[in-house]
């Protein structure tokens, strides 16, 4: 994956990073961390007492704004058991929203996935479904209501850009399109956007989950679509995968079909837009889990 140009801690205004060691202690060195797409400051901080600690921050009004702070609520809110790190604090000074954290012990994984990455990866979301069920923070929104506006797009498809077998199934899209809402719920805490590099294993195999910015409420199974969809799996069959794991089992199959449905035109409306000047590749990744969809929605539909 390309880098994304992204900005120094150098560049935070002196109030902010005075917060920062106010509250950690004096930042000696800065590292900055590949992933995401946001263009802000994002790395891991060593402190004078020899300690680490991850911060992230972006301009408070920027694009990514709301999802920091939407992702400072849901972090707080992770009970002890779920493997992720825990948030040390947030604030907004400045001009800018930070937060930071715990560093995740270890390393992204590859992409193509590794068996035994995709392994720790598929434990990890069955921890995370255990301990987020029911969802440990009111008022989140629904995956449906988390994806409306950016998703509809096969009742009308206007002038975008579809495929031969979109057009031949387009009512059979338009109709689960429409029962989106009905069909995928649940009261299960989801990331929602699990990809490889919001990933870290350690040493020993385990995996953590970071950047809770887009948390929803929905179906516990909803993050493993997102898992196999969202990176590079490889030569695994995503179906296999998800109805030999312990969330897919239960799984309605009408139901993914509506998950899938949506994130296909969700996809399909994205992969048409450039990505962004910090991040240009964007495109290239939504292009990829646009075919990842197309071809597990099409095996699945015959």
């Amino acid at each position: 994956m390309r880098p994304i140009r992204r900005r120094d801690f150098a560049e935070l205004p002196p109030s902010l990073v005075a917060e920062v060691e106010r509250r950690v202690g004096a930042v000696l060195r800065f590292e900055e961390r590949r992933g995401g797409f946001s263009d802000g400051v994002l790395g891991v901080a060593t402190l004078a007492g020899g300690q680490r600690v991850f911060v992230k921050a972006v301009p408070a009004d920027g694009a990514d704004a709301d999802g920091y702070r939407e992702e400072a609520v849901v972090s707080a809110a992770l009970p002890p058991a779920v493997p992720a790190p825990r948030l040390l604090f947030t604030c907004e000074k400045g001009g800018w929203v930070l937060l930071c954290s715990e560093v995740a012990p270890g390393r992204v994984p590859h992409e193509p996935w590794r068996p035994e990455e995709l392994s720790a990866a598929l434990d990890l979301l069955t921890a995370c479904a255990r301990e987020l069920t029911p969802a440990p923070l009111d008022g989140l929104p629904t995956v449906a209501a988390r994806m409306a506006g950016r998703c509809e797009i096969w009742q009308d498809p206007g002038t975008a850009s579809v495929g031969e077998w979109e057009r031949d199934h387009l009512p059979r899209l338009a109709e689960t399109e429409r029962a989106l809402e009905s069909l995928v719920t649940g009261d299960t805490m989801l990331h929602f956007d699990p990809r490889f590099d919001n990933v870290v294993i350690d040493e020993h195999g385990t995996a953590r989950l970071v950047d809770w910015g887009r948390a929803c409420v929905g179906p516990a199974w909803v993050d493993l679509v997102c898992l196999l969809l969202e990176s590079d799996l490889g030569e695994p069959d995503p179906e296999e995968v998800f109805a030999g794991h312990p969330l897919g089992e239960q799984a309605v199959p009408e139901h993914v079909d509506a998950l899938l449905v949506a994130l296909l035109g969700y996809w399909t409306r994205t992969a048409a837009i450039p990505g962004p000047s910090h991040a240009p590749h964007l495109r290239d990744r939504r292009e990829h889990s646009r075919r990842a969809t197309l071809a597990w929605l099409s095996s699945r539909w015959g």
